[in-house]
């Protein structure tokens, strides 16, 4: 029984390899065929070789779907990440962009103080100093600012503070790179002025708080509400002009309060000033 299943396997063997062998013959046959189809004009042939690219077309589209399928992904994710990186610049250059445009601001507010300050600046000066006004740190002085600018800029004691509003007081010390100057509302601050219409001279005297007072003014006095107040020039400290505030009150005993042009609290540069008379 083992011997007839050997022989039967031996007779098969020999079977399967003419079928291979034909196969291969066959398919080189169609193939060489199909070469002399290509260049035959027969309406038969032609016919026929539209009949196998029929068959043969959506074979190889179907086979060429995958792959174009992996092109096209790869396609999109190459331009996800392009957009990615593009959007990452694109943020980047937005926050540069914010950065110079706060500093322009910045520097348009500080231009507008600084060319204000020009505007106040009499004729009669001779030379003027710009400092910052900064955090005061306390001193003798109840009403008093601090400036980051000293003897090192040429700054000296009794020299008037101006802002781009009016005076602002007076330098009353001096240190190598800063300096302090007495507000008009403290009650050491003594500033001669006149009134800008009815012409009456008097003195500027603080008392620490928002509305300074006039001193030595005559009881039959036409100093009004709403008055202008200015430097007198008297002094040899501040000459004449600077505007300095305005008449507020004036009471039946002849207490005039003036209240300045300067608010203290809103300086941010002042000119340092020193007049040649």
């Amino acid at each position: 029984m083992a011997a007839k299943k050997i022989r039967s396997n031996s007779l098969l063997l020999p079977g399967k390899q003419w079928f291979y062998r034909a196969s291969v013959v066959m398919l080189v046959t169609m193939s060489m065929a199909l070469m002399v189809m290509s260049k035959t004009n027969n309406p038969a042939v032609i016919k026929l070789r539209s009949h196998i690219a029929d068959i043969v077309v959506p074979l190889l589209s179907v086979a060429s779907s995958p792959m174009d399928a992996i092109h096209n992904a790869g396609t999109w994710i190459g331009e996800i990440s392009r957009l990615r990186t593009d959007n990452v610049a694109l943020k980047n250059e937005n926050i540069e962009l914010l950065k110079w445009q706060a500093q322009a601001k910045a520097m348009e507010t500080e231009n507008k103080s600084l060319r204000a300050l020009l505007n106040v600046v009499p004729a009669e000066k001779s030379t003027y100093i710009t400092a910052r006004v900064v955090s005061d740190i306390g001193g003798p002085y109840i009403h008093s600012a601090l400036i980051n600018g000293g003897t090192d800029l040429g700054i000296k004691k009794d020299e008037a503070a101006i802002s781009d509003n009016g005076l602002l007081g007076r330098v009353v010390d001096v240190g190598n790179s800063s300096a302090r100057i007495l507000l008009l509302n403290d009650i050491n601050s003594r500033v001669p002025v006149i009134a800008e219409t009815s012409h009456e001279k008097s003195i500027l005297v603080g008392n620490n708080s928002d509305a300074p007072t006039l001193s030595y003014i005559g009881g039959e006095s036409k100093i009004k509400v709403g008055e202008r107040i200015v430097t007198s020039g008297d002094g040899g400290i501040f000459p004449e002009g600077i505007p300095v505030g305005i008449v507020t009150s004036v009471t039946k005993g002849g207490a005039v309060k003036v209240t300045p042009y300067v608010d203290a609290t809103r300086v941010e540069y002042v000119s340092v000033v020193d007049y040649s008379f």
